[in-house]
């Protein structure tokens, strides 16, 4: 088969209840391998980590009744029959962290920084070609199950999306999505209120430390990108640890609610 007659790159793993869905498209890469395998179910009962950073502390964060779900979609991915075969696309250097693997360890975003029953959304697995600083990049979304039809009907309600670094196994991106909230710019006055009030640092440093449960020590605490999130509605505070990682928090205005919280590794110099 010649894969440059295919037009994209994606291996989208769709769950929604019942149903796996899983759909593949080859780009016009020549190390890209297209092969046909069979998933063997796997149970969170007893993990088999890949990376150092996957370890046994991520399962007892989890409820049996949110555990269950991803349990229901490890099985599925397991399943085949004689009417549909599955088609696997296996990206170059896609590191060792698996599938499994990322979505216990989206789950586990999710709940802590949001306290969120992920039992009760749907979600969708990707590992994407970012075209970023990651080659490639599990990407986890939740939804509720009807959220087609809550957005027909106007209604407000959360989706979130996590990435994660497949080398590493680090969560890079956690994000909490909800189209019907209305951002609230920030004018120069109270912008200039915001870089004298130590409230959003403290609120950053209080989700850092409690929610994302970060023991490092904080080296520094900045507001950046200030001119751009005061058009957005948002307060961006970074956080520099003492070897050389940071995360940023970025909150709306003037709740202090989470939108998203991103983490990068120290740069090592060559």
């Amino acid at each position: 088969m010649n894969n440059k007659k295919f037009p994209t790159t994606l291996a989208v793993l769709l769950f929604t209840g019942s149903l796996l869905i899983v759909s593949a498209v080859i780009q016009n890469t020549p190390h890209l391998a297209l092969t046909s395998t069979k998933t063997p179910g796997m149970k969170l009962e007893a993990p088999t980590p890949v990376s150092s950073t996957v370890n046994d502390d991520l399962q007892p964060q989890m409820s049996p009744k949110e555990i269950q779900p991803i349990n229901n979609f490890i099985d599925m991915a397991g399943h085949e029959t004689s009417e549909s075969k599955r088609t696997i696309v296996t990206p170059p250097a896609a590191g060792d962290l698996s599938q499994t693997d990322a979505v216990i360890l989206a789950a586990s975003s999710v709940r802590k920084l949001f306290d969120v029953d992920i039992a009760k959304l749907q979600m969708r697995v990707i590992l994407s070609d970012t075209r970023t600083s990651l080659p490639w990049t599990w990407a986890v979304h939740f939804s509720p199950y009807n959220a087609k039809t809550l957005e027909g009907q106007g209604k407000e309600f959360w989706e979130y999306d996590v990435l994660i670094d497949p080398i590493n196994g680090m969560v890079v991106n956690t994000t909490a999505i909800n189209n019907a909230l209305k951002r609230t710019p920030i004018s120069a006055s109270a912008a200039s209120t915001i870089y004298k009030d130590a409230r959003w640092i403290n609120a950053a440093i209080t989700i850092l430390t409690d929610k994302q449960k970060e023991s490092r020590k904080i080296a520094t605490a900045t507001l950046i990108n200030t001119e751009t999130n005061d058009k957005r509605g948002m307060v961006a505070v970074q956080m520099m640890l003492e070897d050389g990682s940071s995360y940023t928090a970025e909150m709306r205005y003037p709740d202090q609610s989470l939108r998203c919280l991103t983490y990068e590794t120290a740069q090592v110099l060559k």
